[in-house]
């Protein structure tokens, strides 16, 4: 009996032992002597690695993170390469016609310009004055204000140029789509020209949009929005330069042929055309789909010159491009053969390309940003890093833009980044609640 407890007492010490000295000594070292050893105690080891995935996953994440970012780059760079580029290859390869039509001989058509307003006091005469200055012979022009539910002296400042040959039509509220249908069926001159109470128009806009209209095969015209005053913020130069990319479209757009998109405050149609509009729709998205769908041609006019302020509240720009991203996207919906390859090959690939895919870019942003953050967990390489780099730099300045944007702190494209992140995120509230089915039809001044 002694011999056995002493034998577990020499037992129990020699594993104690063991386990003291395994931080000190290497794996090498023999236990002790005197200490009786029944089993080998395995080393324990701590590595740290990183969390590895399946192959299969790995090239998943790689192909989802490649295509979003082919996308995102395709939208905001890619397609105006591509115009370009075909643009100057069917310019190459076309054979000049033999005569240049000539429609000078033609007579001006008749023009309503048609001014929706809703409460616009503060502007409504001054833009009045803006249009009646327009070179255009006034046999042949006409000024329709069509006033929405104003509640203040919007009415009373428009009767003030009656005598002068300005119309107004009221109604009772019934939303800004439906209020011009609703005067659109008192109008019969040639040509619509569609304008808003905060534009103003060059002196010659309307004349040189109706001249265009001498070709029988134009159905629309779009004239060049620009800005009347130069940015003073960051977020302020990103619209600016976001526009100025959109008109470049419009113009490449128009010369192949496949333009379906329109500057609501400045474009015309011909009045044969216009097609009554669903009151959820705005009348820039709706009516330049509605003239290609009967073939003819959307032009984009740069000599034709408009011009608004440029809003410096990002509250208001979100607003504005959910509700505009709404409204277009049910409308374009409405019109699917034109969303169709086979049917419509260069409209499809216009409207997709220029309107369709922007609209989903927010989705193709986050999808990007978190497999390139995945593929730098699973796989961290250089590669990867390269990869998430560019959404983490654009994220990380959009949160500085976001701080700074009421301080007199300024960083080197924060700005930028924000306001980026600011249109996208109203792309993605607008899109989410055009697919559930909400719609707006009331006069919105903001």
């Amino acid at each position: 009996m002694q011999n056995i407890e002493n034998h577990r007492n020499e037992s129990g010490g020699g594993e104690i032992n063991s386990l003291l000295a395994l931080g000190r000594q290497s794996r090498d070292e023999t236990v002790p002597t005197g200490a009786t050893q029944f089993c080998e105690l395995p080393t324990a080891t701590l590595t740290i690695q990183s969390c590895k995935c399946s192959p299969e996953f790995d090239m998943f994440l790689w192909a989802i993170t490649l295509s979003s970012t082919a996308i995102l780059y395709w939208i905001y760079n890619g397609y105006g390469h591509a115009l370009f580029l075909t643009n100057g290859l069917r310019k190459a390869f076309r054979r000049p016609p033999a005569l240049e039509p000539q429609f000078d001989d033609r007579p001006q058509p008749s023009l309503t310009v048609l001014l929706t307003v809703h409460n616009e006091e503060s502007v409504v005469r001054q833009r009045i004055e803006n249009l009646l200055e327009c070179e255009y012979p006034s046999e042949r022009l006409s000024i329709v204000v069509a006033s929405d539910g104003s509640t203040d002296n919007t009415n009373s400042i428009v009767r003030s140029f009656c005598d002068r040959g300005v119309r107004l039509f009221e109604s009772t509220g019934l939303g800004k789509t439906a209020t011009q249908n609703a005067v659109i069926n008192t109008i019969d001159s040639d040509v619509i020209v569609f304008t808003d109470a905060d534009a103003t128009f060059d002196a010659q806009f309307l004349t040189i949009i109706a001249r265009k209209f001498q070709d029988p095969e134009v159905g629309a015209v779009d004239g060049r929005l620009l800005y009347s005053s130069k940015p003073k913020l960051d977020v302020q130069a990103c619209q600016s330069y976001y526009w100025n990319y959109e008109l470049r479209l419009r113009h490449l757009e128009s010369q192949l042929g496949i333009l379906a998109v329109v500057a609501g405050c400045c474009f015309a149609v011909r009045r044969s055309l216009f097609l009554t509009m669903n009151p959820a729709i705005g009348e820039d998205c709706i009516v330049p789909l509605d003239v290609a769908a009967q073939g003819f041609r959307v032009l984009h006019e740069p000599a034709a010159r408009a011009w608004i302020r440029l809003e410096d509240d990002e509250t208001i720009t979100m607003r504005r491009h959910i509700r505009m991203t709404l409204r277009n996207w049910q409308g374009t919906w409405t019109r699917r053969e034109l969303l169709n390859p086979v049917r419509s090959p260069g409209y499809a690939f216009a409207l997709w390309s220029h309107k369709m895919l922007r609209w989903m870019s927010p989705v193709f942003l986050v999808i990007a940003t978190v497999s390139s953050a995945l593929l730098l967990v699973t796989q961290p390489s250089f590669i990867s890093l390269t990869a998430f780099l560019p959404f983490a730099t654009l994220f990380t300045l959009a949160a500085f833009g976001w701080f700074s944007r009421h301080r007199q702190i300024r960083i080197l494209g924060a700005g930028t980044a924000y306001s980026f992140v600011l249109v996208n995120t109203a792309f993605l509230i607008g899109a989410w609640r055009a697919m559930t089915g909400h719609q707006i039809r009331a006069y919105r001044n903001t």
